[in-house]
């Protein structure tokens, strides 16, 4: 037992040695790429006047139910609140994050996140609830 245990503690050891050196060697990897190869805008002083100039918003979709397939998903999305449909269609539609939802919208940041967590539960709520429901009535 006492061999199989020294065997045990050696390969572990070795494991760990093995995944702490190759985890140091992929981050040397990645900051030399990074500091080869800079991306344009990491070097641009005036970020937010280039995002607002190239951002386009016509060129996606402005409603988030236009890209929702799933019929249970669309079902729920459309009993949420008009303020909360237009919160998650500005946030996972367009990617904006909540300090420009809340520029758009109006309203505190804090207030933008808090609408946008309260969609996602209710529209988890009722996904499940669906579920549920869908499972009883193939039951019987």
């Amino acid at each position: 037992m006492k061999k199989d245990d020294q065997l045990n503690r050696r390969f572990i050891t070795y494991m760990a040695n093995l995944i702490y050196y190759n985890s140091i060697n992929y981050d040397k990897k990645r900051r030399m790429k990074n500091s080869r190869f800079p991306l344009t805008l990491d070097n641009d002083e005036n970020l937010e006047s280039t995002l607002l100039i190239s951002y386009d918003s016509e060129s996606v979709p402005l409603s988030l139910k236009d890209h929702i397939t799933n019929y249970s998903l669309y079902q729920a999305y459309e009993s949420l609140p008009e303020q909360q449909k237009k919160i998650l269609s500005l946030a996972y539609a367009q990617g904006l994050n909540d300090k420009e939802i809340s520029e758009i919208v109006g309203g505190s940041q804090q207030n933008i996140s808090k609408h946008r967590l309260k969609a996602l539960a209710k529209l988890r709520l009722l996904i499940t609830e669906g579920k549920g429901k869908g499972e009883d009535s193939c039951q019987r």
